[in-house]
This record gives C-alpha cells, structure tokens and sequence, in this order.
C-alpha cells in the first residue's frame, strides 16, 4: 500500500468514527423515547380501564353508607320498641 492509501483509510476512519457513534447515540435516545412513550400509552389504558371500576366502588361506597344509616337508626329505634315505648314522630323535613 502506498503512503496516500494509509491517508485515505485514516482521514475516512477520523470521520466515520465519530459518524458511527453519533448515529448510535440518535438510535439509542429514540429508542428510550419510544419506550417512554409505550409506557405513558400503556398507562393511560390502564387508566382508563381503572375509571368503571373507580365509579362502581363509589356507588357501592354511597350504597353502605345508607345501609350504615340505616342500620344506626335500627339501633336507636329498636330497643325503645322492645320496651314497648312510644316512638316519637320525627320532624318534617323542609320541602
């Protein structure tokens, strides 16, 4: 090999060196990038499957804490009509 073929290979090797790791520094970064992206897209699915279940446990939440009133009423009520005492009549509620 002759000395401007030494040069050749060595001027393209300082330009393909620094070429090749900045081009694996872009595929690298976007790789992160999409993987970024896959999981705040998986995330909001997720989310969005959780949001029926969120509103049914609220409904449920609302239901047992009638039943809760309910049956603390019963309580109070009960042993007064056990004795056999008079329940008083409850006042009228503003309409």
């Amino acid at each position: 090999m002759d000395q401007d073929t030494v040069k050749l290979f060595g001027v393209m090797m300082a330009i393909m060196i620094p070429a090749a790791i900045f081009v694996a520094t872009i595929v690298l970064v976007s790789s992160f990038a999409k993987g970024a992206r896959d999981r705040r897209a998986k995330s909001a699915a997720g989310s969005q499957e959780l949001a029926p279940l969120a509103d049914s446990l609220e409904r449920i939440d609302s239901r047992l804490q009638q039943l809760e009133e309910r049956v603390d009423f019963i309580e109070r009520v009960l042993p007064a009509v056990r004795e056999g005492n008079r329940l008083q009549e409850a006042p009228r509620r503003p309409e």
